[in-house]
């Protein structure tokens, strides 16, 4: 069920091109980390949140994620994010909602899109 929803969000609602920029919330969670592995294999530049080092490790050592965000210890979101977005993100995959949602909100390109997952 986890890997159909990352699948649907993913191409048939964001309609993912390759080598776009992706932003996963709660991205070492069963939906998240498939959505990371999708986006990858489709080229994409991925970053991803988590809150703990261990998931934050797990994420760099298996799925060839790009970068991460400890959104417990970052001060400014945002910041962070348009850090490794430099260009924007096109699609955000939304876990969490809250703080994330408003820093990709800030981050986002003109036409891009929001999946909202679980809420």
């Amino acid at each position: 069920m986890t890997g159909m929803t990352a699948w649907v969000g993913l191409n048939k609602i964001a309609k993912l091109q390759d080598c776009s920029t992706v932003f996963v919330s709660a991205a070492s969670g069963a939906v998240g980390s498939i959505v990371v592995q999708l986006a990858k294999a489709k080229n994409c530049r991925v970053i991803g949140s988590a809150g703990k080092q261990n998931k934050i490790a797990w994420l760099e050592d298996n799925t060839g994620i790009d970068a991460v965000i400890n959104y417990k210890t970052t001060n400014d979101l945002v910041e962070e994010l348009s850090s490794h977005a430099p260009d924007g993100i096109d699609v955000y995959f939304d876990n969490v909602g809250g703080d994330h949602l408003e820093a990709a909100m800030d981050v986002m390109n003109d036409f891009s899109c929001c999946v909202e997952c679980g809420m």
